[in-house]
């Protein structure tokens, strides 16, 4: 079975030619491909999506909320979070959001493929960022909020968070969705898409075999 992608993206160009890109690339069949993130969760909930390549910055919706929804079914895609603001921030901000790639969309698109490759075989490339940057994050946030951060880092459900702190799933649902908000990306935080934290892969070819 070829991988099955789906693309939601903003900017037209940038979306044309990812899809462009992706019809032609062995292995891979994509989906769809959105200006927003409306439809993405309910392509994910009936199984139809192993790899979900969603822009940071989308002008209509949250591209990090929904990616931390997604994340949330039984068995969600894996998500790349392609960005043109690509730093140690947004590496946090995606992390936080249980996304398992950051990708600039500055690097070579036969990069984001080799992505797309690696995450559908199961690997998680977005590190746990180091400590420096963690507490940094934790500075922008209540400190009631610092066990939710830690907690969604570690990968948790809202579910799982809702027990644990003794508090109903849509109040623990608020509170994380408030932790991404507050650690949303501002244009000056963004540094060189060359930085460690952009975690993608050694270049390959631009093939995947299921």
């Amino acid at each position: 079975m070829p991988i099955r992608v789906v693309v939601v993206d903003d900017h037209e160009a940038v979306r044309t030619g990812l899809e462009r890109v992706l019809k032609r690339a062995s292995g891979i069949h994509l989906v769809a491909a959105f200006a927003d993130d409306r439809q993405v969760l309910d392509l994910a909930r009936r199984g139809q999506v192993d790899v979900l390549i969603l822009d940071y910055d989308l002008e209509r919706g949250d591209g990090l909320a929904a990616c931390l929804n997604v994340k949330q079914l039984r068995s969600p895609p894996a998500v790349a979070v392609y960005s043109g603001y690509a730093g140690p921030s947004l590496a946090v901000a995606s992390a936080v959001a249980q996304a398992d790639a950051l990708v600039s969309k500055a690097q070579p698109v036969d990069e984001l493929l080799d992505v797309v490759c690696q995450l559908s075989a199961g690997e998680r490339l977005l590190r746990t960022p180091a400590r420096d940057l963690r507490e940094a994050a934790g500075a922008r946030l209540p400190s009631e909020d610092l066990a939710v951060m830690a907690m969604l880092l570690d990968g948790n459900r809202i579910a799982d968070i809702a027990t644990a702190l003794s508090i109903d799933a849509r109040a623990a649902r608020a509170r994380a969705r408030r932790v991404i908000g507050l650690l949303q990306v501002r244009r000056r935080d963004t540094r060189c898409s060359a930085d460690p934290m952009v975690v993608t892969s050694a270049p390959r070819d631009a093939e995947c075999t299921p």
